[in-house]
């Protein structure tokens, strides 16, 4: 049976700014490794937003909070309170890393 790694301390295992870079595969120096740099602050997230299973990057959800501070983020929430646009949000940034929008 495989041993379960416990945070003794209470306080989130919050991941890495390099792990989060090499997850998402950022470019160094693009528009988009500065966004993430710049959306570190985790404290502002629940500490149970560590491990939930909503699949919007730590990040993301640090810079949306920042540009929307009049919202209620309510843990009972399924959504955890982010609106799911922020998904198709991030895989675009993903495929455009300089955040600039194609011309149409």
């Amino acid at each position: 049976m495989a041993e379960e790694s416990h945070n003794t301390s209470n306080k989130p295992n919050w991941p890495s700014l390099e792990q989060q870079l090499r997850e998402s595969r950022v470019d160094p120096g693009s528009a988009l490794d500065e966004l993430i740099r710049a959306n570190q602050d985790f404290e502002m997230l629940r500490p149970e937003e560590a491990n939930d299973r909503i699949r919007i990057p730590l990040w993301l959800r640090v810079h949306f909070r920042k540009n929307h501070p009049e919202l209620d983020f309510r843990p009972n929430d399924p959504t955890g309170g982010y609106p799911l646009a922020l998904r198709d949000l991030y895989h675009w940034m993903i495929e455009h890393q300089d955040l600039i929008p194609e011309e149409q």
